[in-house]
């Protein structure tokens, strides 16, 4: 046999060898304990969150309605038809602060179907301007139509004037810079006005109306 071949014959079980003592292998017997160390790591807070102070408000300084229907608003009851109710006054007063207390983040705001005490009917929220999310159904579809209301946010930089949604949207009271961006710790003030319906179909005298603010990335 060639001594070429007799050598490439007998090398493959020492080059098997070779690469198997290059490999990973477990600690040799007798060797020591291992020892450790714990490294801790502190991250900052990624929580979206805000405040919204008062939790509870009452309306008041309310108008409209119709004297000789006896459904005139008084200045703490609303009356029909399409009679108006504030938190705060336009330009003036803003009693509801929005506070910002999570990461930096947008604003949204959304209203809800204002709920009466017998839990029975309902009234939906509607919109005004141009291009309503739901039209309102009264006069000229900027009042609101049997068992319908407008919500409106105000600050002292403008006035939501085509109302709210069920749908959070961009609180524009925030908007500085085209986008409704607060950083942690920055605050709005905030008033509402609210249009009632035409008509109610309920006759519940007591009612809840909803105001949620929602931060977002």
């Amino acid at each position: 046999m060639p001594a070429s071949s007799r050598a490439w014959r007998w090398g493959l079980p020492l080059l098997a060898l070779g690469l198997a003592g290059c490999g990973y292998s477990s600690p040799p017997a007798g060797a020591g304990h291992s020892a450790s160390v714990n490294l801790s790591l502190t991250t900052v807070p990624t929580i979206r969150s805000v405040t919204v102070s008062p939790a509870k408000a009452n309306f008041s300084s309310c108008s409209g309605g119709k004297a000789q229907n006896n459904t005139e608003s008084t200045s703490t009851k609303l009356g029909f038809p399409n009679g108006q109710c504030w938190v705060g006054s336009l330009g003036a007063t803003f009693p509801i602060t929005i506070t910002n207390t999570g990461i930096a983040s947008q604003i949204d705001v959304n209203g809800a179907s204002a709920v009466p005490s017998d839990d029975i009917t309902e009234w939906s929220l509607c919109n005004v301007g141009s291009n309503p999310f739901v039209a309102c159904s009264g006069r000229n579809n900027d009042l609101p139509g049997k068992d319908q209301y407008l919500v409106q946010n105000f600050g002292p930089y403008r006035e939501n004037d085509s109302g709210l949604t069920d749908n959070p949207r961009c609180d524009q009271e925030f908007d500085r810079n085209g986008r409704c961006w607060a950083m942690q710790g920055s605050s709005e003030t905030e008033g509402i006005k609210l249009t009632g319906p035409y008509q109610s179909s309920d006759n519940s005298t007591k009612w809840t109306v909803t105001i949620t603010w929602t931060p977002v990335p």
